[in-house]
């Protein structure tokens, strides 16, 4: 039996590449499940963005109805949470069996939370924390005891909490005495793909130019926002977010030490950058490949000084991709936060920013934002595109290097918010 943590179906749907994996494995009669705290965990995250979509949506009818006298404004349907939640309990339930902990279980995670045993910990001076990753854990312990006849890969990417499988806190350790041989800990889908499928031929050929193609980084943009998260203020990882590590580009600026920057000032245009670490595999005459593989990301970049610059930096995934009669599919795996480019790197970007300033003034004609030297950018969103206007309108209202960085923070905000949430 392999059992899943949460974090190992982050951003999965029916139609990509690991719900087929999960497939597969059950035509191979390899059986793969999650602790139902897990589909709650799934259902429920699900579920809060459609909430703060559906409260997005709210407030623009709102406006809107301000602004049309005759009235005639379409009216928004009823918040249905549990719907949605149900919903989703359905998708997750259709790739991978669901185990039911015992109340024993769930009442010795209270517990262990409550008197911040392994796995759980405390955040600052007193919020406990852990108690679901706890269950999760236990649910887990509880089915390798109840199977003896089974081997458990437990499948989890969070080592702060659950470790790496060689060393376990107390009483994790305890959990195990007696289940040692037959409880295998993995941080990762790659790790089960290489002791569930037999090795095939590698065409590393056919997976870089797949993954070149423009309908893969399209979905590689989608992907990477339920890795890495698209806005959080709280969390410095994501790839699209603030205290980001970058490269100057453009006018002839050097690679220098990271940077760390406000963010993007406008969504970045990602390019394939390579691959490498491929492996083919084969189960039930599919082939399953994956690769670690690097993109770079370059637009307009926010300072945190007064001005803005064009500057990339880069991500690297891990990607499971698969391809069947109805053609090729991806996930990501994980990702890593973004970086700083190498000097290698730098000379391989695209480089869009020549005419930067004459775009830039093109894009933004009402403004003396450029004439200001305080600009230095290139990526631009296609015109008529929905954040021209507000930009256009904060930008105009520049007046000193105080009121471009308010102006700067407020874009970023009001920009990934609303991208974030109409997701």
């Amino acid at each position: 039996m392999i059992i899943l943590d949460t974090n190992i179906l982050w951003g999965v749907t029916l139609d990509n590449s690991t719900a087929d994996l999960f497939r597969a494995f059950a035509a191979a009669d390899i059986h793969v499940a999650v602790p139902s705290v897990v589909l709650e965990e799934l259902a429920s995250q699900r579920t809060l963005e459609y909430v703060a979509a559906h409260d997005s949506a709210t407030s623009a009818i709102a406006q809107l109805e301000r602004h049309v006298p005759w009235g005639g404004v379409p009216s928004l349907g009823q918040l249905d949470k549990e719907r949605h939640r149900e919903h989703w309990r359905d998708v997750y339930r259709r790739m991978v069996e669901v185990i039911e902990p015992s109340a024993e279980a769930l009442r010795t995670a209270l517990f262990r939370e409550s008197n911040v045993l392994a796995p759980c910990k405390r955040l600052g001076k007193g919020e406990k924390t852990g108690s679901r990753d706890a269950a999760i854990w236990l649910t887990a312990v509880e089915y390798a005891r109840t199977h003896k006849e089974e081997t458990i890969y437990f499948v989890s990417a969070n080592t702060k909490d659950f470790g790496d499988g060689k060393e376990y806190p107390e009483p994790m350790k305890a959990d195990l005495t007696g289940i040692e041989d037959r409880f295998v800990h993995l941080t990762s889908l790659d790790d089960v793909v290489e002791l569930f499928a037999r090795p095939a031929e590698l065409d590393a050929d056919f997976l870089s130019g797949l993954l070149a193609g423009d309908e893969w980084i399209a979905l590689v943009t989608d992907a990477l926002s339920d890795h890495l998260p698209a806005f959080d203020p709280n969390d410095d990882t994501g790839w699209l977010n603030l205290r980001l590590a970058y490269t100057p580009l453009g006018d002839g600026a050097s690679v220098t030490e990271d940077r760390p920057a406000l963010g993007w000032f406008d969504p970045p245009t990602l390019t394939f950058g390579g691959a490498s670490d491929m492996t083919a595999h084969s189960i039930g005459g599919q082939a399953w490949y994956t690769a670690t593989v690097r993109w770079f990301a370059s637009s307009l970049m926010m300072l945190t000084g007064h001005g803005l610059t064009p500057a990339a930096n880069v991500l690297e995934t891990r990607v499971l991709v698969t391809q069947d009669e109805n053609g090729p599919r991806m996930s990501i795996l994980h990702s890593q936060p973004p970086r700083a480019l190498t000097a290698e790197e730098v000379r391989r970007v695209p480089n869009t920013w020549t005419n930067w300033k004459q775009e830039l003034a093109t894009r933004f004609p009402s403004n003396s934002f450029a004439s200001r030297g305080s600009v230095s950018t290139p990526v631009f969103a296609q015109p008529g595109s929905p954040q021209d206007p507000t930009k256009a309108a904060v930008l105009t209202q520049i007046g000193s290097p105080v009121e471009a960085i308010a102006a700067l923070i407020t874009l970023a905000a009001v920009g990934w918010a609303n991208r974030t949430k109409t997701k």
